[in-house]
């Protein structure tokens, strides 16, 4: 379907599983890197913590580069889909499983657990949190890394009109279908889920990640050169099957939105960015 091979039929996880999806996942990582100056985590970790797990692993990207710094760590990736690689670092693993279901991992557990762009597969943010309070260790840490999936502007060169926020009407109506509501994703929301769910010392950290190469800074401008990069597949992934199995749109019609949405990320008139 739409040239892109499906990694389920399920409707939970509608993105692509090829290597047009494995490559993009892989430059987002990327990204992260230049967003935290090469850091590969916030939080203050000291030492190997002995056990981690690694929430949304995607291609594994981070779980492996994790454990080859921290040999002394048991790092657990778990994704939803199976697209990680069949080599790996001894103390690193693998698994497929579905982290809105009940855990099945050892309560007190985890010294440090990273989760890092399920933001459109969780519905129930509440439990997710909750889970992870009930199954990491005293002390743990606990890390989010999620994005807005809206664009802003600061300098009015966005217009009402602008095809990125067409493209995220679109999208955002599509995923609220399976009752992920991104809308909601602020840095208070995450908050207010992790309060509740009993974490104390928290500690929130904003980014503002440029669609283009349009900042003046050397630093932004490299940053939204690759950012344009992970979007330029990325904006297919999440579009034509949202738009089109969900809103039930023509694929000529999500194509055409994707494709001029791509068009104007790589002009950079509209100093267009997300959060994160």
């Amino acid at each position: 379907m739409y040239h892109r091979k499906s990694s389920d039929e399920n409707e939970q996880y509608f993105l692509p599983a090829d290597e047009t999806e494995f490559d993009r996942l892989d430059m987002a990582h990327h990204l992260q890197l230049l967003i935290l100056d090469g850091e590969l985590h916030k939080a203050p970790i000291q030492n190997d913590p002995a056990n981690v797990l690694d929430c949304g692993t995607g291609t594994g990207i981070w779980a492996l580069d994790f454990g080859s710094i921290h040999p002394g760590s048991k790092v657990i990736g778990v994704d939803l889909a199976p697209n990680q690689p069949t080599w790996t670092y001894p103390n690193v693993v693998f698994e497929t499983d579905d982290l809105e279901k009940e855990w099945t991992y050892q309560k007190n557990h985890f010294d440090f657990i990273h989760s890092r762009m399920v933001g459109s597969a969780i519905r129930d943010w509440g439990r997710y949190t909750r889970q992870m309070y009930e199954h990491a260790a005293p002390g743990a840490y606990v890390e989010l890394s999620e994005h807005s999936m809206w664009t802003y502007c600061d300098d009015n060169t966005q217009p009402p009109t602008s095809i990125s926020l067409t493209y995220f009407t679109h999208l955002t109506a599509a995923l609220s279908k399976l009752n992920i509501h991104t809308r909601d994703f602020s840095s208070r929301f995450f908050r207010s889920h992790l309060e509740a769910a009993g974490f104390v010392d928290i500690q929130v950290f904003v980014y503002k990640v440029p669609w283009g190469t349009w900042p003046k800074s050397r630093k932004f401008k490299h940053m939204g050169a690759v950012c344009s990069e992970v979007c330029r597949t990325g904006i297919e992934a999440y579009g034509l099957m949202a738009m089109t199995r969900l809103l039930g749109m023509e694929e000529s019609e999500a194509r055409a939105i994707c494709t001029e949405f791509v068009d104007t990320m790589y002009k950079a008139k509209e100093h267009i960015y997300h959060l994160q």
